[in-house]
């Protein structure tokens, strides 16, 4: 008997849905992609029970005929694309025809279809025979996709779907990206018969940006556009003087796709070196138009990733008008050695392009300083130092007859208030005179909202306002000055992580306690340029040895480095 044989048509369609399929919020971006290809102006997304019971989708696009309905559902069947050469030329989304057979195969469907002019709609019905039902339907233009009881016959798949609020989070992120991508559909997103999202049809990006994450929000942003004859690049970056503590509110869209890519990513963070600290983070949402035979769509089963052609050429000019957003009256001259032009600087000088750190700087510095701190502090010698200085906007440093402490303040600042909330010791609240109103994008509202009981434990006293509006009565002393908005994006940032990376279920006290004293730490800790005085720094010392994990940050940065003597007669080759 031979050993190999061809495996049967579901089971074949169960393991591409395993790979397209990952989660309720990857069919509806495959919906939405099968709707905006078929030329729809408006979408209506229904949720029930974070998709896991049910995901409508609703368009009025071209719809079907009942030939075209019944071939959907077949394996690689699409209108997208009909030769090799188109492979290399996509302007469409869905066009693998994976899709439809794939999510037929692991839930119960209802397609109902109709083109324009036609007397008669289609409707099909694929159940748990996975025969297809086939009926009339009004013949109303567009198209409705019912998804109900996903993975209901593959209970190891469907066990491993997260909470209710983790998947509706997940849909709420992908219809937000289609939304940003396609500014000129109406899309509305339903969760359990309650509005969560609508956006009108939006003239340009800058409105669309206002629909979805506030008025308040989208002004804090810089419009960034850059064109060439191969590329364009356009979209919105933050402002310089307001940062994130996390990767939040970070997307890439090449060709209008959402994706993932280290190399756009990079050059962003490249053109903000000079005005990023090393622990912040920007906001930015970039859209990259390029030639279809320069990047390849094909490389990921979740279309997730793209590869280019030429990406150095891409960072090189992503780089570029991301540095020229942020340094007004600047052009970078992409055809000559990237020089600086224009009336922003004096002269003309160099936007000096990624370099690979010297080989073993970093390296001969880390292995020096390893393991030699103890000394020091068990010494007690800390406790008694009276004289600082200051190196760079960050960092502090003593001396003594054994060796040289270097201290960043921020994070040992941070390590000391981390314990101080986790401990719920150094919490005094004070009620607001004026409440502070804020507005956030839907997802992160969401996560505040649900987590609100716990926030009011650190003595942030938190109300629903309307819309996506919040409102502030009482805060921790510890936090009258901090940038409340930042903190609460920070703090959802930090929430959807965790719930994302856990298992399925609610996460612990213990983990929500950990999260959330870790941002208000970070956000109420000392900063760089804020120079504190011998007496301060002499406190901090001595309140970090008491600390239970002195020698890093939350974030497990270190916060004190210590090189002895004998570290630095080894460095310097003297031993």
């Amino acid at each position: 008997m031979p050993k190999i044989s061809l495996l049967p048509d579901l089971l074949i369609n169960k393991i591409a849905a395993g790979e397209v399929i990952e989660r309720p919020a990857s069919i509806v971006r495959e919906l939405i992609d099968n709707a905006i290809d078929a030329g729809a102006t408006k979408i209506d997304v229904e949720i029930l029970h974070g998709g896991k019971k049910l995901i409508k989708v609703s368009d009025n696009g071209s719809g079907m005929e009942k030939e075209d309905a019944l071939l959907c559902f077949e394996r690689h069947a699409t209108s997208k694309i009909h030769s090799e050469d188109e492979l290399f030329h996509l302007s469409t989304l869905g066009f693998r025809g994976e899709a439809l057979p794939s999510i037929a195969s692991v839930s119960k469907v209802t397609l109902t279809t109709a083109t324009a002019g036609s007397h008669i709609g289609t409707r099909i019905e694929i159940g748990t025979s996975q025969n297809k039902e086939i009926s009339e339907a009004p013949p109303v233009q567009g198209t409705t996709m019912e998804i109900r009881d996903l993975f209901y016959n593959t209970p190891a798949r469907r066990k491993f779907l997260k909470t209710v609020p983790t998947e509706l989070s997940h849909i709420i992120e992908t219809v937000v990206q289609k939304a940003f991508a396609y500014p000129g559909t109406a899309l509305i997103l339903l969760h359990n018969n309650s509005e969560v999202l609508n956006a009108p049809s939006a003239t340009d990006m800058r409105e669309r940006l206002a629909q979805l994450y506030g008025d308040e929000m989208a002004e804090e942003f810089i419009g960034v556009e850059k064109k060439s004859k191969a590329m364009k690049v356009q979209g919105f970056i933050s402002s310089p003087d307001i940062t994130r503590a996390s990767r939040s509110h970070q997307l890439i869209f090449v060709n209008r796709r959402p994706v993932k890519n280290p190399t756009i990513n990079h050059a962003v963070y490249h053109a903000c070196r000079d005005v990023l600290s090393k622990d912040r983070h920007p906001a930015y949402f970039l859209f990259l138009d390029i030639d279809p035979e320069r990047v390849d769509v094909n490389v990921h089963p979740a279309k997730r990733e793209v590869k280019f052609e030429r990406p150095d050429d891409i960072h090189r000019f992503v780089g570029a008008a991301v540095y020229e957003a942020l340094n007004p009256g600047c052009e970078i001259d992409l055809s000559s050695p990237a020089r600086l032009k224009g009336s922003g600087h004096q002269g003309t000088s160099s936007y000096n392009f990624p370099q690979s750190p010297p080989p073993g700087v970093s390296e001969s510095i880390s292995e020096a300083a390893g393991g030699t701190q103890e000394d020091f502090f068990t010494s007690g010698i800390a406790s008694h130092v009276s004289s600082f200085f200051h190196i760079g906007d960050s960092f502090i440093a003593t001396v003594n007859e054994k060796g040289l402490l270097i201290i960043d303040q921020h994070a040992a600042h941070e390590r000391i208030l981390y314990e101080g909330f986790l401990k719920k010791t150094s919490i005094e609240t004070e009620p607001l005179f004026l409440p502070i109103r804020i507005e956030l994008p839907v997802k992160e509202y969401k996560l505040i909202v649900r987590h609100g009981d716990f926030l009011r434990g650190f003595g942030l006293d938190i109300e629903e306002f309307g819309g996506n509006s919040l409102i502030i009565s009482t805060l921790p002393r510890e936090l009258r000055k901090a940038d409340m908005k930042g903190l609460l994006l920070d703090i959802a940032a930090g929430l959807l992580e965790e719930e994302t990376n856990g298992i399925t279920g609610d996460l612990s006290e213990s983990t929500l306690l950990k999260n959330i004293a870790a941002r208000l730490a970070c956000h109420k800790s000392v900063r760089g340029r804020e120079h504190l005085n011998n007496e301060e720094l002499s406190r901090m010392m001595s309140d970090l040895e008491l600390a239970e994990e002195p020698d890093k940050c939350p974030h497990g940065r270190p916060t004190r480095i210590y090189l002895s003597l004998d570290d630095l007669n080894k460095m310097f080759k003297r031993k």
